[in-house]
């Protein structure tokens, strides 16, 4: 931790006052910190004293001293510092990260949800606002949560405070994966070469990072006899093999996968393919041909007639079962109407009587 005034790296905590400050300029970053350990301090009479002052989170304030301190912010600002700490962040990604969560929370965005999927939304915007190599797994790995509804959240918050967010660039993640890969900088390089070329040739929209990046690095690493995987590499990116294959299938269908090793290094194609979805629609139109299209038209018309002479059989019986039904009620309605008649003459005949 580096002081935000003189830079210097001598930060002191004082545990017993709860304040941590810069021994250079005297600059004070915490006051009335709130920890979860408990300490204790041993006194002239030889017995143990608990440091500081236990405070109830379900309280909104708690007098510390002479002033009135936040427990709930207190402990929100501690639990995105102790989830930046894991991902590596920085006390800039906190402090930006407790300010988005501070402005969903005057416009009711929490209300309802489990704090950890708003705060891990919050520290997401953050990362992909400062460009950091962070993904919606991570979070859901560390912090055991479902990753859908941390996506859900993240995109609620950004829709309703309409935060515009800038797109994902795979070429971030690459040194992340190339170093848990244990690859060279030769791979790194090639790999971002292969990612910008895919970029030309619009294999990136609406795709996730992950998985372009894994693609590049099963290329890069058979072209430069560091051969990984496709199941190891889809374990470290976090995707699935089948995925990986696709984006291999993708990249094959251009004209970058004709050049050799040489050509594709060093020339660069101006042309730029189609997105691989016209590709696709493109490859139905040419094999289905007219007359293709009249036998498959046939066939379909034959499985139908099939169908039907198997289901006359049963509509024969229904119409059958339906026509005793009716019969049935009718003479039961004939039956019910001689009563009625009956009746009426009985009663008639008494009257005259």
């Amino acid at each position: 931790m580096k002081c935000s005034n003189c830079g210097s790296s001598s930060i002191e905590t004082d545990i017993s006052k709860g304040t941590v400050y810069c021994i250079s300029c005297g600059t004070v970053h915490e006051e009335n910190s709130v920890v979860s350990s408990l300490n204790f301090t041993e006194t002239s009479n030889g017995s143990s004293v608990l440091t500081g002052q236990i405070i109830k989170i379900t309280e909104n304030y708690t007098k510390v001293g002479t002033s009135f301190i936040s427990t709930n912010n207190t402990y929100v600002q501690n639990t995105i510092r102790s989830i930046c700490v894991s991902l590596g962040l920085s006390d800039d990604h906190v402090s930006s990260s407790f300010r988005w969560y501070k402005l969903s929370l005057q416009h009711n965005l929490t209300k309802g949800r489990s704090l950890l999927y708003t705060l891990s939304a919050v520290i997401y915007i953050t990362c992909r606002q400062e460009k950091t190599p962070h993904l919606l797994i991570d979070f859901s790995v560390l912090l055991r949560i479902d990753v859908f509804k941390i996506g859900r959240t993240f995109l609620k918050i950004t829709n309703l405070l309409n935060i515009k967010v800038p797109l994902i660039d795979p070429s971030l993640y690459l040194p992340r994966f190339v170093n848990k890969l244990k690859m060279s900088e030769k791979v790194l390089c090639l790999a971002n070469r292969i990612v910008s070329r895919m970029k030309r040739d619009w294999i990136v929209v609406g795709r996730r990072p992950n998985n372009l990046c894994g693609a590049s690095l099963v290329v890069a690493g058979r072209i430069l006899d560091e051969v990984r995987g496709i199941s190891e590499v889809a374990r470290i990116v976090h995707v699935s093999v089948v995925t990986i294959k696709k984006r291999l299938k993708e990249m094959a269908a251009t004209a970058s996968a004709n050049l050799s090793i040489n050509e594709f290094c060093n020339l660069w194609l101006e042309k730029e393919e189609d997105p691989p979805v016209n590709k696709e629609e493109k490859i139905d139109l040419t094999i289905n041909t007219p007359e293709e299209l009249s036998e498959e038209k046939e066939y379909k018309l034959r499985k139908f007639e099939d169908f039907a002479e198997k289901i006359k059989p049963i509509e024969n019986k229904e119409n059958i079962n339906l026509r005793k039904e009716k019969n049935s009620m009718e003479s039961y309605n004939g039956y019910l109407e001689e009563n009625k008649e009956n009746i009426n003459l009985r009663k008639e005949k008494n009257s005259m009587e």
